[in-house]
């Protein structure tokens, strides 16, 4: 599984190559896993990292989404 930061995933979704994204509980955290129109799958890596960015509560990763959708929204 590939990792994109969220520049990379703001300009796939500007670029409308992002088909949906899912919150997914893991452990003590929650992930943001990112499925693109090319059939790829992909997870929200911290900005300098590859690591996955983990989030102690979804409200926080909504926020983050809402920031990043704009006008395209997400599936």
């Amino acid at each position: 599984m590939q990792s994109m930061t969220i520049e990379q995933l703001r300009a796939a979704n500007v670029a409308g190559g992002v088909a949906g994204v899912t919150l997914k509980g893991s452990g003590g955290a929650f992930l943001v896993q990112i499925a693109t129109r090319s059939g790829a799958q992909a997870v929200l890596a911290k900005a300098r990292s590859v690591e996955p960015r983990r989030f102690g509560n979804p409200a926080s990763a909504f926020n983050v989404l809402r920031d990043i959708e704009g006008r395209q929204g997400f599936v």
